[in-house]
């Protein structure tokens, strides 16, 4: 095809039709030959950078315009294409590991002018068709490659090459593993040496020793301090910041920033080693496929004897979360589980230990806000126990109110809140947040009463409550004192003896306070003065063995006047004076004391009745209000 053709189809521009005719370049073939041997056209006379990019368009688009039969030969003898055909699965996907790995490394710029000119497709056999297969291809002509770029893409570009016909060489799976190990490690870090248990067994925690040890992931200074710093092997002394200044010879303060700046990047640091293909469950018994990795002590044990470490569980579980970041989440704050604690977090929860969790779980459940609830609660006081169901109560931190994730939660926030806090859920599946405040000392007192169960003397109640706490320390007036200050006990009397306050609601014939309490609470709902045998008669449920001069004389001299007493042995309040009946102020004066001896004589109440009737010269008025109050006597 000629070049006036070309032009004629509009497929170059007329600058570019004169630099082909300028420079006797008049057909397709002159344009691929041309291109072959000089692999570009910028040379060219009046020939701009848009120009020459037309011109490769066009030889990349007509290919085989120039080539004669013998070329046609070479290229189809290409021994890459040969190679690339006939490798097996192993070696495809070592090398293709290989590809990844090293564009990786690029720079921002020429790793993205990569991926955009393979467009995304890192593959060997997409990488060999578009970039070692091809005779026209220039690293110059990638889009986006600038000048600074060239050699470091021609550097890839050979050493991916490099490793192809290397990886060629060999069919063994164990070596070409160990291959690939040798160029990623050597690659990536510039180590020389390597040794071969490494290469070999691809543990993720064998390399991750052997990169900090030979000062991989960061520099001399920075491994010491990460080493003593944070909590990378099993049993290791707890250094503070003065005591690792001194031995790298640093400031405090220095050394809390390098500690600092280590931590936000070995996250990064350790992503190297998902280029590697460690066995897991096969080695360790670690499932993967879970919704949680638990790493116990038997695992932690298993991974340092398989690997001849010496890794604590702390830097394990942080290991394998950069190993499988894209399934698992990270619940736990690495400054509380990787570095020695000298304070704690204020109103957070301060991480024992890391929690590995499945991605989509942690996206439903906000695991943090359940310790961080849990945690204020425990640090409240809590003066009287309590529990609720825990699967209710994980259902407050749902973030997307997707019910259906509680059963999913549900064993992992118990697993939180087993190794976070030290709490377990009981046969109901309930949360219980014991009290952690002191026993005061009438809880004590409280406490002894219930065991005993009856109103006590103080001085049985304190015996009881040393039975109950040898160790506890007070004395009879302290237990009294703190009774007499809270309402849930009464005094019974004046003898320092004391009840329950609930026991009048649960015990028959019992009412605490004082003779004057209980009557006046009897006689706060009569309309009229009872008369003292039949108050005697109702003190005797809760008070026995009572007479009547002594109840009289106990009344009469009560400092708060609270009590009417009428001389024939009536009973009234003062409060209620005005609404008591007058005539009781004019019945006989003997009448009183001839009731109350009738009655400990042993007559009936009838006897009585009539004896009153038939002795004295009573009104009618007056022989109701008698009769009337003798009835309340004989009805109780």
């Amino acid at each position: 095809m000629t070049i006036d053709e070309i032009y004629r189809k509009e497929e170059i521009s007329v600058r570019s039709y004169h630099v082909c005719k300028y420079n006797n370049l008049n057909s397709v073939k002159d344009l691929n030959e041309y291109y072959f041997k000089h692999k570009s056209f910028d040379k060219l006379r009046n020939c701009g950078r848009k120009s020459n990019e037309e011109l490769i368009e066009i030889c990349n688009k007509y290919p085989g315009d120039h080539l004669d039969n013998r070329e046609t030969e070479i290229k189809l003898e290409n021994p890459l294409k040969t190679i690339i055909s006939e490798l097996t699965r192993v070696q495809r996907e070592v090398i293709n590991s290989f590809i990844l790995v090293n564009t990786n490394s690029l720079t921002v710029r020429s790793k993205n002018a990569i991926i955009l000119h393979l467009r995304r497709n890192l593959k060997i056999k997409n990488f060999a068709e578009k970039i070692l297969l091809p005779y026209t291809f220039n690293v110059k002509n990638i889009k986006n490659v600038g000048a600074k770029c060239v050699p470091e893409l021609e550097i890839y570009i050979s050493i991916i090459k490099d490793f192809l016909n290397e990886v060629n060489q060999s069919d063994n799976d164990k070596k070409l593993i160990s291959l690939k190990n040798n160029f990623l490690i050597q690659r990536t870090f510039s180590i020389s040496k390597i040794p071969n248990e490494i290469l070999e067994s691809e543990s993720i925690f064998l390399l991750t020793d052997f990169l900090l040890n030979q000062n991989a992931l960061f520099d001399k200074t920075q491994t010491v301090i990460v080493k003593n710093a944070f909590r990378i092997y099993q049993n290791q002394k707890e250094l503070t910041l003065d005591d690792i200044a001194e031995k790298v010879n640093l400031s405090r303060e220095r050394v809390r920033q390098i500690r600092k700046s280590c931590m936000d990047d070995l996250f990064n640091k350790l992503l190297f080693i998902q280029n590697f293909s460690d066995d897991l469950f096969q080695k360790y018994n670690i499932d993967i496929n879970s919704n949680q990795l638990e790493i116990d002590t038997e695992i932690v044990d298993l991974v340092n004897k398989t690997n001849n470490t010496n890794l604590s569980k702390e830097f394990i579980s942080y290991i394998l979360f950069a190993y499988l970041q894209d399934k698992f989440s990270l619940i736990g704050e690495i400054e509380d589980v990787l570095q020695p604690r000298y304070f704690n977090a204020r109103n957070r929860h301060n991480w024992k230990n890391f929690h590995l969790i499945e991605k989509d779980i942690v996206k439903e459940i906000d695991f943090n806000a359940l310790a961080n609830d849990i945690d204020n609660r425990i640090s409240d006081k809590i003066v009287e126990s309590y529990s609720f169901n825990f699967k209710s109560y994980l259902s407050r931190f749902l973030t997307n109110n997707n019910i259906d994730f509680l059963d999913l939660a549900f064993p992992i926030g118990e697993k939180i809140i087993n190794d976070e806090f030290e709490l377990f859920l009981d046969l109901d599946e309930n949360i219980t947040f014991e009290r952690n405040t002191k026993k005061q000392v009438h809880e004590y007192a409280l406490e002894a009463l219930e065991e005993l169960g009856n109103p006590s003397k103080i001085n049985i109640i304190f015996d009881k409550v040393l039975e109950l706490n040898p160790n506890y320390v007070t004395d009879e007036a302290s237990l009294r004192a703190s009774m007499a200050r809270r309402n849930g006990f009464v005094p019974i009397g004046r003898k320092s003896v004391f009840g329950l306050k609930k026991w009048e609601r649960e015990l028959e014939n019992f009412k605490g306070g004082t003779i004057k309490d209980v009557i006046i609470e009897f006689l706060q709902d009569k309309n009229e003065p009872i008369h003292i045998l039949l108050v005697l008669e109702y003190l005797d449920k809760f008070r026995k063995n009572k007479d009547a001069k002594s109840v009289l004389t106990n009344l009469k001299v009560d400092p708060l006047k609270r009590f009417l007493i009428y001389n024939q042995g009536f009973i009234g309040l003062q409060s209620k004076e005005d609404k008591y009946d007058d005539k009781f102020k004019s019945l006989p004066v003997q009448l009183g004391k001839t009731i109350i001896a009738k009655h400990k004589k042993g007559y009936s109440i009838n006897d009585i009745k009539n004896f009153l009737l038939n002795s004295y010269n009573l009104t009618f008025e007056e022989s109701k209000l008698i009769l009337n109050n003798l009835k309340y006597f004989n009805e109780n």
